[in-house]
């Protein structure tokens, strides 16, 4: 070969690695939701644009999941190392705080009842009707199944703070309702969520429900909805993804 045949070739080398480059950042482009004009940033300024993308958008995805991953191995290796800390300074000091930390790490490890237990004995005092040690307590109920118990202690922390706002309790709420099969009352809560839980996951419960009941109209427009505003959640690939994807499966069917 000549040199110029050697020069020919890397170069035709070149164009196909940028032009796979481009198709990769494109795809990811797409497939997780990032603003359409990145596509043109990616086609337009081939090699430039590429870089300037993954720097952007995808380093800093690697590094999220990488500590992420990190976490997890850690855990896995000693999975109750946290929660023997956690243990050891109730030991030394039981203040509300260390047993809160306590509850919470036995909820990340599947120890339920130990969580309710914990939160329970908090009750007391001036935290008898503590409305964040109310909320953990739900929550522990219902990852325990115990949906009569999480309906009742929401109840019980509206009552007493009926100013308390909580996303995240409402969600809990009406999945309670649901599970107890209190289908008008869960459909009206998930109706109020709707309007404005700050992601995808009660829109998409909603219209599952909606769906069972038999109003497919109302459910299918929820669905439609998910999926043609889910590039406005920024960064929805990584905790609304599976919504949309629910969503999609449903519109499809």
């Amino acid at each position: 070969l000549t040199r110029h045949d050697i020069l020919t070739q890397s170069m035709h080398i070149y164009g196909i690695l940028i032009i796979l480059i481009q198709v990769a950042c494109a795809v990811h482009c797409v497939k997780t939701g990032r603003p359409y004009w990145w596509l043109f940033v990616i086609l337009f300024f081939p090699l430039v644009g590429s870089i300037v993308y993954g720097i952007v958008e995808v380093l800093p995805d690697m590094r999220h999941h990488g500590r992420r991953a990190a976490r997890k191995l850690a855990k896995t290796i000693d999975r109750d190392h946290d929660l023997k800390r956690h243990a050891d300074r109730v030991a030394i000091s039981g203040t509300v705080e260390n047993k809160l930390n306590l509850a919470e790490e036995c909820l990340s490890t599947g120890r339920t009842d130990e969580a309710i237990e914990i939160y329970q004995s908090c009750l007391t005092g001036i935290h008898r009707d503590d409305p964040k040690i109310l909320l953990g307590l739900a929550n522990a109920c219902f990852q325990a199944g115990k949906h009569a118990e999480t309906r009742d202690t929401l109840d019980a922390l509206i009552k007493n703070h009926p100013d308390f706002k909580s996303a995240e309790g409402h969600l809990l709420y009406a999945r309670s309702l649901q599970e107890l099969k209190e289908t008008d009352k869960a459909l009206e809560e998930y109706r109020v969520l709707a309007g404005y839980y700050p992601g995808l996951e009660a829109k998409c419960r909603y219209a599952l429900m909606l769906k069972a009941a038999g109003r497919l109209d109302e459910a299918r427009e929820l669905f439609d909805d998910i999926i043609r505003n889910a590039r406005s959640f920024r960064g929805f690939y990584k905790t609304e993804k599976q919504w949309v994807d629910v969503a999609r499966q449903e519109m499809s069917e």
